[in-house]
């Protein structure tokens, strides 16, 4: 994941700018491979998806296709 530029008009780059924190925040406090860590970031990315549907973003495979 790429550094993003974050532009007030643009709802993409401010989940994008989240996602950075969050993935910086799976590798150092909740690693893969415990149960616990790996139910966590299910909830995280669930709550994300239902984000990005409320802010009428495509979803995430639909907006990687378009890059």
């Amino acid at each position: 994941m790429t550094s993003a530029t974050l532009t007030h008009g643009d709802r993409e780059s401010w989940v994008n700018t989240i996602w950075e924190a969050l993935h910086c925040h799976r590798e150092n406090n909740i690693p893969e491979g415990k149960g616990a860590n790996d139910e966590q970031w299910d909830e995280i990315c669930t709550a994300m998806a239902w984000i990005r549907e409320e802010l009428g973003l495509p979803d995430e495979t639909e907006a990687q296709a378009d890059v």
